[in-house]
């Protein structure tokens, strides 16, 4: 397991990773291979191949790979609520606990952006001292979402029987780009720091906490 102060720099890096390039995206994927190489060397080594490739890229190029990965594709959609709850008046309700969050702990994102976004919430558990929030958004929000991203389960954000044209399964390795390893790294990390945890606690989650799984499927039946 991670120490609190590796997980915010953790945080930190895939913040960097996943959000829209604009600097800093090279030097996070060697800080946060670094921070793996020990505890998840294969997770250290999607990295390498990540910081590799977007190395060798001409200007410009990532980030058409970053729109065409994160924006044109619906199942990898960067927002965490859209996955949990859909288009749909709980990803608000959803929207609104996140933007309470930030503004009690004087957090502030981008406002071109929406407070659900993966990155933003990234950057909010880097910057937290709240390490219980920290790791309850990590574990009852992100990982379940991350699941969802990486194919492991369906999102609640797109039907893919609505659309005749969705790609079918032996299709999806053309559609993966290096942001999935990304994806699956940050998942690899938040499971094994979080799997310990869930059997200690035994669910016992405070009052305050950011909707978990429970209440999560709660909010889908009603």
């Amino acid at each position: 397991m991670y120490t609190e102060t590796e997980m915010r720099s953790l945080y930190q890096c895939f913040a960097r990773m996943l959000e829209y390039p604009a600097g800093g995206t090279l030097q996070a994927a060697i800080k946060a291979q670094g921070l793996l190489l020990d505890e998840d060397p294969a997770s250290a080594a999607q990295l390498k191949e990540f910081h590799d490739y977007a190395e060798s890229l001409p200007p410009g190029r990532l980030e058409e790979v970053y729109t065409g990965t994160f924006d044109l594709d619906a199942a990898c959609h960067p927002y965490v609520g859209y996955h949990l709850f859909g288009e749909t008046y709980k990803r608000s309700v959803f929207l609104v606990e996140l933007k309470q969050r930030y503004a009690a702990e004087g957090f502030v994102f981008p406002e071109n952006e929406l407070a659900d976004h993966l990155a933003v919430i990234l950057h909010f558990l880097a910057a937290t001292r709240d390490e219980t929030q920290a790791q309850e958004i990590a574990r009852d929000a992100m990982l379940p979402v991350l699941d969802r991203m990486t194919g492991r389960a369906k999102s609640e954000g797109f039907d893919e029987d609505e659309n005749a044209d969705a790609p079918k399964a032996e299709e999806e390795s053309e559609k993966r780009t290096q942001f999935h390893g990304v994806l699956e790294a940050l998942r690899s990390v938040l499971q094994n720091q979080f799997q310990v945890s869930r059997h200690c606690e035994e669910g016992a989650l405070p009052d305050e906490a950011i909707p978990t799984q429970q209440e999560i499927a709660s909010l889908r039946s009603q």
